[in-house]
């Protein structure tokens, strides 16, 4: 429980918020996930949601082993619990742009946390682009939004594999 953003945050090389799908890439060593993460995120101990937690633990056909796997990896990563800060916050997103409401607390925990988002689902991004934030490894990089109004302390993407 380190979180450091705030504005840029990982910018700076503080954190960054994992979608689960990236954990889901990363975790089958897809080259372009595996390469950013040892470029971008290399010594750095990302964030994921408890939403990202419980979608990977609760996966259909997780082996034993695989749950292993997953529970060793997770435990290199700070996991953010979902507060009632995040809650409201994944309540006004979800009343203003359509996320599956997994999405929208992943989305909620970064703006929460002023962390950057790092997601391969290209959908969400452009969705949210103009909220925080968003970095596909894959290639698309959203540019930086507007400076948040004072008293703004934001508010919650994609998380299942494609």
């Amino acid at each position: 429980m380190r979180w450091k953003c705030r504005g840029d945050g990982a910018m700076n090389g503080n954190s960054w918020v994992l979608d689960t799908n990236i954990v889901q890439y990363f975790l089958r060593g897809e080259p372009t996930v595996v390469a950013f993460w040892r470029e971008r995120l290399g010594g750095q101990r990302p964030t994921v949601s408890q939403i990202t937690r419980m979608e990977l633990l609760s996966a259909p056909g997780l082996t034993e082993d695989a749950e292993r796997q997953v529970r060793t990896f997770l435990s290199r990563l700070d996991v953010a619990e979902i507060s009632a800060r995040v809650e409201e916050a994944t309540v006004r997103l979800r009343r203003s742009v359509r996320l599956r409401l997994p999405d929208a607390i992943i989305v909620a925990t970064a703006e929460v946390l002023g962390c950057p988002l790092v997601t391969a689902d290209k959908e969400l991004v452009r969705k949210v682009a103009s909220r925080l934030q968003v970095i596909d490894p894959h290639g698309s990089a959203a540019p930086e939004p507007p400076p948040a109004e004072a008293g703004d302390d934001g508010g919650a993407n994609r998380s299942e594999s494609s």
